[in-house]
């Protein structure tokens, strides 16, 4: 009889622990520019589990890039991680390219949070990426290059907390739980 109970709560154990870790309110939120300079300001804040991303796809016109995105971090966040991408095609191509890009990232006081770090080259794109431990505030991210024809450039941020969420707490949870129900089934 008792090993009938236990299988039956397993299950529930694990929906409810489930349940708990879920993060109901993850948000991409995308800013798209079809010129070299602009700027926008994201009105909603950056939770845990969010995204920002910049799609730049600029075809009418060449020479000094400069894109700046203002977002604000909210509470509970602890660190963003990213990457960025852009079309390189060769010098004489008639492609997309982009170069000498650079992306940084300021907070309110004008001073350096993180910068990308170029990892290489692939397929005709280049890659960078980012890391770095960010709190609540406003910030800055600054995109800057040279398009020498029509120009390319992706950039994703993603937004983590600082320390493990409540749902997963109770995940861990059922599943020590779980564990313990079926140590003492074997026992028994």
């Amino acid at each position: 009889m008792a090993r009938l109970a236990m299988l039956k709560l397993a299950p529930l154990a694990l929906v409810v622990g489930a349940a708990l870790a879920g993060n109901a309110h993850a948000v991409t939120q995308v800013v798209a520019f079809n010129v070299l300079n602009a700027s926008a300001t994201l009105p909603t804040p950056l939770l845990s589990g969010d995204n920002l991303q910049l799609n730049t796809l600029v075809t009418t016109e060449v020479g000094a890039l400069l894109q700046t995105i203002t977002f604000t971090v909210g509470a509970g966040v602890g660190s963003l991680t990213g990457q960025a991408t852009w079309e390189i095609t060769t010098a004489t191509g008639t492609g997309p390219r982009l170069i000498g890009v650079n992306i940084d990232i300021f907070d309110a006081s004008n001073t350096s949070v993180t910068s990308d770090t170029f990892v290489g080259t692939l397929g005709g794109f280049a890659v960078s990426t980012f890391a770095s431990a960010i709190g609540p505030g406003t910030y800055r991210l600054v995109a800057t290059g040279t398009g020498v024809r029509d120009s390319s450039l992706d950039v994703t941020l993603s937004f983590a907390s600082a320390v493990p969420e409540p749902g997963t707490y109770g995940l861990m949870l059922a599943g020590l739980g779980l564990v313990g129900l079926l140590a003492r089934r074997r026992k028994g």
